[in-house]
């Protein structure tokens, strides 16, 4: 027998503003039985390097770029298993006596990210779409006009001419909220401007900023500092780290996620700190605080994809006078 909650939440939009406030009744996910409850849980996700890749391939074409959302998404996928639940708190009924079954996947289910993705997967095939083989949150369809599709749990991107061709046929399956422009996937900021589009996360970079103090730091020109090579930590670096009491391996993560989506101008410093996650000292935790301060001077700074702009492969990596 599952056990349910109610969760209360409230959504931001891309300006951490309030935009929602949200009621859900999810399961216990922790009371469930591998085997008897469910079997499978796995799901994919949309990588990334996808989503830039569809939107620098929409700015080039001129194409437009929207996002929708399916309402209580998981409420639409069956279940192949069978699960029951417990009365949950709010509703009228006799708890010692009846108890519910679940006919379709409700938040909270161990396996009802899968249920969803199936669920989806399984009406955009009836409908002509093909997953990609390398990613298959990205979906695409070869009539005219072409359309590409980026899914992320309930959230999907739409590349296309007219992109409300694509909203009315979906919406006479499932229930969604038109977003408009997208503005926000992944956490990353999505600006439309005039024959561009520009990707940044300076919302989460002044979040991060101030998580670790480092609001009002003097901004630097590099994101290390220039002529110190980091070494192994001696013992007694590793003492005056520990005082601080701070998780350096999700600190790093932390720019490691912003190096990856916007800002390829970390990844030499993500690197060089990722090889000291085991044994932080000081000198490490100096080293990223660092980086902190550059990001203070360059929070505005993304990736801009312009029209027309020429497409193609580019490699550097094997040419003979480098």
């Amino acid at each position: 027998m599952t056990g349910t909650t109610w969760v209360f939440k409230i959504k931001n939009n891309p300006s951490n503003g309030t935009s929602e406030f949200k009621a859900q009744l999810c399961a216990q996910g922790f009371s469930q039985t591998q085997g008897i409850d469910y079997r499978k849980t796995y799901t994919p996700t949309g990588r990334l390097n996808s989503l830039r890749a569809l939107i620098s391939f929409a700015a080039v074409h001129s194409l437009q770029f929207h996002q929708i959302n399916v309402k209580s998404a998981f409420l639409n996928a069956p279940l192949t298993e069978e699960v029951f639940f417990n009365i949950p708190q709010g509703l009228d009924a006799n708890k010692q006596t009846y108890f519910l079954k679940l006919n379709k996947a409700i938040y909270g289910l161990k396996q009802a990210p899968l249920a969803w993705y199936k669920c989806l997967k399984d009406w955009l095939i009836s409908v002509k779409f093909k997953p990609c083989i390398l990613d298959p949150y990205v979906f695409h369809r070869s009539l005219d006009p072409p359309i590409w599709l980026y899914l992320h749990v309930d959230n999907i991107g739409i590349i296309d001419k007219n992109v409300m061709l694509f909203k009315k046929e979906i919406a006479k399956r499932f229930e969604i909220k038109d977003l408009g422009e997208a503005d926000l996937m992944l956490g990353v900021s999505i600006e439309h401007g005039n024959n561009t589009i520009t990707l940044d996360q300076q919302h989460f970079t002044e979040s991060l900023l101030n998580q670790y103090g480092m609001t009002d730091c003097k901004p630097a020109s590099t994101p290390l500092i220039p002529n110190d090579h980091l070494s192994p930590a001696t013992d007694k670096e590793k003492a005056k780290f520990e005082v601080l009491g701070v998780n350096f391996c999700s600190a790093v993560g932390s720019i490691n996620y912003l190096s990856s989506a916007t800002r390829p101008d970390l990844s030499f410093a993500v690197s060089t700190l990722f090889q000291y996650l085991e044994n932080p000292g000081i000198r490490h935790w100096q080293a990223f605080q660092h980086v902190l301060c550059y990001l203070k001077g360059t929070q505005d700074v993304g990736i801009t994809y312009h029209k027309g702009e020429k497409s193609g492969i580019v490699s550097w990596s094997n040419c003979q006078a480098t």
